[in-house]
């Protein structure tokens, strides 16, 4: 995947508005990263089967539908049966709700996908409070709404911007104030203006966070290198922050635990057994589950 520098201009500006609410997911224009291949057979997917999977269409930036691409991957694996999953994708703000509904071409794009009124569950991403509001999500909630009454729905909040060159406890209180910006003011505003239809929350942005900080303390020894644009055990994948394969698989195994209810543990993936990051995910996925409660009802 190649990217764009970003100006400085720019990003002068967009690190002022980080700086007033969360840091932007993704500042230039991005493809997002091939999916980490399966070279496992059949035989060795996971035991956990018999679960129910969904017609998705997630649409977002390059900090969302990478990840995206990597839990289909792992959906499969899982034995999720009849997953399946279309994606929209533009770079930075552009990825955003509001910058998204603004496009006519990416409005229509992911609108033709909905039309079909077989869209089960709509996934989405945050950018910055001024393309990311209420009134921005409930615009496309209401188009999904009008074609599948029955749509279920999905809000990821990624990892702040320049994670290489943040502090640990700078990057985590980011997170902290992401969290409570975005589940807070908008997703449980939306449960209630929406009570009929399921909201699942992820902040897996949580992921980048704790790799960091075990890099840091020097509990993570089979990551060689925070930035590695080629290395598959890198956090990051350049400065502005963009996961590397191990930060996209184990992001997405959060995604298969919120959305399928499927524990990181009953899945087969390329650092199955390593202690220390089966012990982040399993932190992580233990407090994503007291933000999803089971169904509509209890949102």
């Amino acid at each position: 995947m190649f990217y764009k520098k970003a100006t400085i201009g720019l990003a002068a500006v967009l690190v002022s508005v980080w700086w007033a609410a969360i840091p932007p997911a993704g500042l230039a224009q991005t493809v997002p990263p091939a999916t980490v291949p399966d070279e496992r057979g059949a035989d060795d997917r996971s035991a956990a089967r018999d679960v129910a999977g969904k017609k998705c269409l997630f649409i977002g930036h390059s900090f969302f539908i990478p990840v995206a691409k990597v839990f289909k991957n792992h959906a499969a694996q899982a034995g999720v049966d009849d997953h399946s999953q279309q994606t929209v994708f533009a770079g930075g703000q552009s990825g955003s709700p509001g910058r998204l509904w603004q496009s006519q071409q990416k409005r229509k794009q992911a609108q033709k996908i909905l039309d079909s009124g077989d869209v089960e569950l709509l996934g989405m991403t945050y950018f910055s409070p001024a393309n990311s509001s209420l009134k921005d999500y409930r615009q496309w909630i209401d188009y999904a709404l009008e074609k599948n009454p029955d749509t279920d729905f999905f809000i990821g909040m990624p990892w702040g911007l320049n994670g290489p060159s943040r502090s640990v406890d700078e990057y985590a209180s980011q997170n902290t104030r992401a969290q409570k910006l975005v589940h807070d003011g908008i997703v449980k505003k939306l449960r209630e203006l929406y009570p009929n239809n399921r909201f699942y929350w992820s902040n897996y942005g949580r992921v980048a966070v704790e790799l960091k900080r075990a890099y840091e303390d020097e509990s993570l020894p089979l990551v060689k290198q925070l930035v590695s644009r080629n290395g598959p055990d890198a956090i990051f994948r350049d400065s502005m922050g963009h996961a590397a394969p191990l930060t996209l698989e184990m992001a997405s195994l959060v995604w298969l635990s919120v959305l399928y209810d499927v524990e990181p543990a009953d899945c087969q993936w390329r650092h199955q057994g390593a202690a220390k990051l089966e012990a982040i995910l399993k932190k992580i996925v233990e407090q994503e589950k007291t933000y999803n409660p089971a169904g509509p009802a209890e949102n």
